[in-house]
């Protein structure tokens, strides 16, 4: 198997086996296979309590949204807003997060008689964040509290410049502050500092949902009420590649159910278009199907659409806005396949990926709506911290995405003499820079990197949760496998071994360059599907020995019928000694 441009496999990492005291004790506390149990101590969901709270997860079980430091003042604040019929902008961002979490709070706050408007910035005329051509529409319009969301937490200029407009704001977000705080009237993000909330991870949209949790609260509202936008939330939540654990993950689950029965005409017409109608929706039906559609609008252009689409009642204007989404994806496609390509060829320009940590590209003809998909792609194939930088008008906007492990927030801040303005998380970032730095930003990313990333740091390592023979797998095994449920970042669906099985029957290639076959051990044969493992049909059909397998197990749903199948993940011919360890 060829693995991207490098042409090297993944190295195969075996799980460590926890204590079999401790596994013997939940086992027979939680009804549970023993393989199952351990895959979970191994994710840290150690006791019994934690195992029957990670299975059957409950919306009653959410955490109080006034641990939330800043929570109190904030909702004083819109309270306050709403006794005085004050007039409230919802300022967010042009990405599936903050659509969702601008569409979410608007019709919270409708829904209880507020004045409220919105406003997402354009991404190719002003760029990420609040700013003060956002404020002076916002002034233009009346308005007298912006409550941000997604967004914000670095704007100190923008919330003193809208203070001194005499807009009073509210600060919701969920990425990394800077060393200076704005002057808010109240700031409620999980990452500031002393903030005693255990969910850190939350979403934009996931800090949104806080708010209206703890609005209806203050108000003696019915919160069940809430349940109808957890359709929102989940669709943030997967977008944003959040760790889909605790708090995200029961809203995210929920979210999922609410999707397929929800009553917004705007969502309802998004999963038509997109094939998805009928069907159960997984974060893998959001990332790929749903989530780039809604983006698409925001990347090229005006995101505004998209807030009417999540908001509207009109079900006609639904379906013509769910139409333009669509359209859009379509060419936002073919933008990403152009820049992909030129990046590949000013890398083998700029780059030495024998000796780089980093990648760091920049050219004036890129769309600023696509390069941090290109940039995605990119670590995909190299497996290395990437940024890519559209140059327009004597301006860089940059989108930088990480590796397992690396923090590239915190990356950037060592940057930051180079750079105009930076924000985002761990694992994504955004930038804007001067053209005549970026040649000086790329040294020093480069040298930021090597202090940073060790050698082993850039193995591409593909942790496998346990070594099972074929006879394990049967529906009810499968069937527990999929209450782990929502699959995501920290959360992945559990990865297994298999040596010396034998191939059955004739391989063959389905697709672009798909693998189908059978594989057999023992009495047991099973179904296996491997996505991109084309090239192997040839050297599998000759070859007369077994081979070793690493794979997911899911249900292949067709006809009505749900068979079980194995996904590869990885196959070896000879995988000799597998090293034990667990993922990061």
């Amino acid at each position: 198997m060829a693995w991207g441009d490098k042409s090297v496999p993944p190295q195969w990492v075996l799980a460590l086996d926890p204590p079999s005291e401790v596994v013997d004790d939940i086992v027979s506390q939680v009804d549970l296979p023993k393989t199952v149990v351990k895959i979970l101590m191994n994710r840290k969901i150690d006791t019994s309590e934690k195992v029957r709270a990670f299975i059957n997860p409950r919306l009653e079980d959410l955490g109080d949204p006034f641990i939330l430091k800043g929570m109190t003042a904030a909702i004083d604040r819109i309270t306050d807003a709403l006794k005085k019929n004050e007039k409230i902008l919802i300022y967010g961002d042009y990405d599936v997060d903050g659509i969702t979490a601008t569409s979410l709070l608007f019709l919270v706050l409708n829904r209880l008689g507020a004045q409220v408007d919105y406003y997402l910035p354009n991404r190719l005329t002003e760029g990420y964040g609040l700013s003060e051509g956002g404020i002076m529409i916002a002034k233009s319009r009346g308005i007298q509290l912006i409550i941000s969301v997604d967004t914000g937490i670095t704007a100190v200029d923008e919330v003193e410049f809208a203070r001194k407009n005499g807009i009073e704001c509210i600060i919701t977000d969920h990425h990394e502050p800077g060393d200076r705080m704005p002057n808010a009237e109240a700031i409620v993000n999980p990452k500031q500092a002393d903030c005693p909330y255990e969910a850190a991870e939350l979403s934009g949209v996931g800090v949104a949902f806080k708010v209206a949790q703890a609005l209806y609260q203050k108000l003696g509202q019915d919160h069940s009420e809430l349940e109808r936008h957890l359709d929102l939330v989940a669709l943030g939540t997967s977008a944003d590649i959040v760790p889909l654990l605790g708090e995200n993950r029961t809203l995210t689950r929920f979210g999922f159910q609410q999707i397929v029965r929800t009553t917004k005409p705007g969502l309802k017409s998004l999963t038509f278009v997109s094939g998805l109608m009928g069907k159960d929706i997984g974060t893998g039906q959001v990332v790929f199907v749903l989530a780039p559609r809604i983006n698409a609008i925001g990347r090229l252009g005006d995101a505004q659409e998209a807030i009417k689409l999540l908001t509207t009642r009109d079900e006609q204007l639904a379906a013509k806005i769910a139409r333009t989404l669509d359209s859009e994806n379509k060419r936002r496609k073919s933008i990403d396949e152009a820049t992909l390509n030129e990046a590949l060829e000013q890398l083998e320009e700029v780059c030495d990926l024998e000796n780089d940590k980093a990648i760091v590209l920049a050219s004036e003809g890129w769309h600023q709506g696509v390069i941090g998909i290109v940039a995605s792609r990119l670590v995909e194939r190299y497996h290395l911290p990437t940024v890519l930088i559209a140059i327009d008008n004597g301006e860089g906007k940059g989108s930088a995405r990480s590796i397992p492990g690396f923090h590239l927030f915190e990356a950037l801040r060592r940057c930051e003499d180079t750079l105009i303005r930076y924000g985002g998380h761990k694992y994504a970032a955004g930038l804007t820079i001067k053209p005549e730095n970026v040649e000086r930003f790329r040294d020093k990313m480069k040298a930021v990197t090597k202090e940073m990333l060790t050698d082993e740091d850039l193995v591409l390592k593909m942790f496998v949760d346990a070594e099972i023979e074929l006879d394990q797998i049967d529906n009810g095994f499968v069937d527990i496998l999929e209450m782990f449920s929502p699959f995501g970042p920290m959360n992945m669906r559990p990865v297994f071994l298999t040596r010396n099985l034998e191939v059955y029957g004739q391989p063959y290639k389905v697709g672009k360059n798909h693998l189908k076959m059978r594989v057999r051990k023992g009495n047991t044969t099973l179904d296996v599907i491997g996505f991109g493992f084309g090239e192997l049909v040839r050297p599998l059909s000759m070859r007369a020995g077994t081979i070793d397998m690493t794979y997911v197990i899911e249900y292949n749903h067709w006809n009505g019928v749900a068979r079980i199948q194995l996904r590869v993940k990885d196959i070896r011919f000879d995988s000799g000694h597998i090293p034990r360890g667990n993922a990061p």
